[in-house]
């Protein structure tokens, strides 16, 4: 019997090909991209070098690109960035936002 994973909103299997890009760093570059030593350097090149792409592939600048931990974290950005930047002063929101947005809202 196939099996069919539908949960995928909440996690989803690593594509071969990615977990290849990112087995180096999980494994021998894991430096703390914040910190100032040869480990963290490292990360943290790879991590503006990924930013870099991301925005060229977006038509965008690198100072536009966010990486985020998860969810939660992305959708607050949002919701925050729209109100400090923006100056939003109303946001509507509906009962079936994700519990991140109605709870920041």
């Amino acid at each position: 019997m196939n099996r069919i994973y539908f949960d995928n909103a909440a996690t989803t299997s690593l594509d071969r090909e990615v977990l290849d890009v990112m087995l180096p760093y999980m494994t021998e570059h894991f430096g703390n991209p914040s910190s100032i030593y040869s480990y963290g350097r490292e990360s943290r090149l790879a991590i503006e070098t990924a930013r870099k792409s991301v925005a060229r592939n977006l038509n965008a600048h690198p100072g536009e690109i966010f990486f985020t931990s998860g969810g939660t974290e992305s959708n607050n950005t949002a919701i925050l960035s729209a109100i400090r930047d923006l100056g939003c002063t109303h946001i509507i929101s509906s009962p079936i936002e994700h519990h991140a947005v109605l709870h920041t809202v």
